[in-house]
């Protein structure tokens, strides 16, 4: 199958329709789809592939910084010098100098390695490897594969927290948060300075990707409406977009066309039909991202609902906002102040002695023997797993739609960090979201937030997922610790 958007770093050139090559050194080669951009400066071996772009006021371009860093700097580049950099960038891209990989803030472009190679999407390292292809079943709870590991045995993945060294096979430690920051005062100067690079950043992503039509996804929550909000105060031209679901909740089909009507921002609701299903488009979505997740994202492709947003122009940038929850502590009954609580893998329901618990298991050591005492473990979790993993895998099946690229505005370190220097009590409750839209949007200051209504028809459907789920934790955990497990987490509540 074609693989645009992809690439791949092994011993031999790889061959496939569309792709094109690099020689590197020591004998590896770059093989990458065309439509990828790749900028490579052969001093210093550097490589950044995929989209990268600037969020701070006053400093050049991804690649005119790599640029001056080279020329300026004779001997080997340090890990120091490459991250100092590399924090303020935005996107979704792969940094290398030499052997060593650097990931963007949340392994949106993730890194899979093993002894052979490495390359950004798991199938096609496999298929280059010779492996028998294999297409991820996960739970009904936990819906993705936990990294580091993957379902083959010869291939892991490289987490956001890592420097992957390809070529020796080392794994250092990355901290996540940013080594400095634009550090604000309390209060309203700190909402300003955060719309202000937020802003900057999205005139830099503009500039990137000219002749793009924006597409912003917007629902009746806060996360979108954050991202809608610095958007117009960043004088973005842009549409707002709905797709709609199986039991979409009421507050999502309603408040978007209220948002635009007030600031004057044209809207488009992208029904699901279900007669325009394919299960060949279902199946090329598993196989596209070795199903390491099972979520929307894969029945809006099959049922062709971005497909449908995306036909009226020729090429389509949307901006989603699935990145803000990496600081409200979104995990939080899970962790406790050192780690994740003795009930974690019963919340979760992972299997005794499987892949993802082994899995989990190799995450939580590494953390723990590089803790980041300033990041709670609930947002580091948030970060690397249900970011690094889970929605890398979404944005990695974007790469399938022609002339459409899926954008994450939020995924910057330093971003991120701002983010996390909010108050906490205001991080869990989002009430920093509902600053930030306040002083980007004051049209649509007043407007109330979704309480997830949903229509009276998929009440009983609803019931009967919380339901199933119940069941299955009864079934792979037993009744005595489901029913503790319950039982704790309604005491968290009280």
């Amino acid at each position: 199958m074609p693989y645009p958007g992809q690439f791949v770093i092994l011993k031999k050139p790889l061959t496939l329709p569309g792709f094109r090559t690099l020689p590197l050194s020591d004998g590896w080669v770059l093989s990458c789809h065309e439509a990828l951009n790749v900028f490579y400066l052969p001093k210093h071996e550097l490589l950044l592939i995929g989209l990268a772009w600037q969020t701070l006021p006053g400093r050049a371009s991804p690649e005119r910084e790599l640029e001056a860093l080279s020329e300026g700097c004779e001997g080997p580049l340090t890990d120091h010098q490459l991250m100092e950099l590399e924090q303020s960038w935005c996107g979704r891209y792969v940094l290398i100098c030499g052997e060593r990989v650097f990931l963007d803030a949340c392994g949106l472009m993730p890194v899979f390695r093993s002894a052979a190679g490495i390359s950004c999407n798991l199938t096609l390292l496999a298929e280059a490897m010779g492996l028998e292809t294999k297409i991820y079943e996960p739970g009904k709870v936990m819906n993705w594969m936990p990294g580091p590991l993957t379902p083959y045995p010869e291939i892991t993945r490289a987490m956001p927290s890592q420097i992957c060294c390809f070529k020796s096979g080392e794994m250092r430690r990355r901290p996540l948060l940013s080594l400095f920051g634009p550090n604000a005062a309390d209060g309203e100067e700190r909402v300003r300075l955060f719309a202000d690079v937020f802003a900057n950043s999205l005139r830099n992503m503009r500039e990137r990707l000219p002749g793009h039509k924006f597409l912003l996804a917007l629902t009746g929550g806060y996360d979108s409406r954050a991202l809608f909000a610095l958007a117009k105060y960043a004088g973005l031209d842009f549409d707002a977009y709905t797709l709609e679901y199986d039991g979409i909740y009421l507050e999502d089909m309603e408040l978007p066309k209220e948002l635009c009507r007030l600031t004057g921002t044209a809207h488009h609701f992208i029904p699901r039909d279900h007669s325009r299903y394919s299960a060949a488009r279902e199946d090329e979505y598993l196989r596209h991202t070795a199903g390491l997740i099972r979520d929307a994202d894969r029945l809006f492709h099959a049922h062709g609902q971005y497909q449908e947003l995306a036909a009226p122009y020729d090429e389509t940038a949307l901006l989603r906002g699935s990145i803000w929850e990496t600081a409200v502590e979104f995990y939080g009954r899970s962790f406790d102040g050192s780690g994740p609580k003795e009930d974690f893998y019963d919340w979760f329901c992972v299997p005794e002695k499987s892949v993802e618990k082994r899995s989990l298991e190799q995450y939580f050591a590494w953390q723990k023997r590089f803790s980041q005492p300033e990041l709670a473990p609930c947002d580091a979790f948030y970060w690397e797993q249900r970011a690094g993993c889970w929605l890398s895998a979404i944005e990695d099946g974007f790469d399938l739609l022609a002339h459409t690229v899926s954008l994450q505005p939020a995924n910057c370190r330093l971003l991120i960090s701002m983010l996390l220097e909010f108050p906490r009590e205001e991080r869990i409750v989002k009430e920093h979201q509902a600053r930030i839209i306040r002083f980007a949007c004051p049209a649509i200051a007043d407007v109330p937030f979704g309480k997830n209504t949903v229509p009276d028809q998929t009440i009983l459907k609803i019931l009967r997922h919380k339901l199933s789920r119940l069941g299955y934790r009864i079934r792979t955990r037993g009744l005595l610790r489901t029913l503790s497990l319950y039982s704790g987490m309604m005491k968290e509540k009280n």
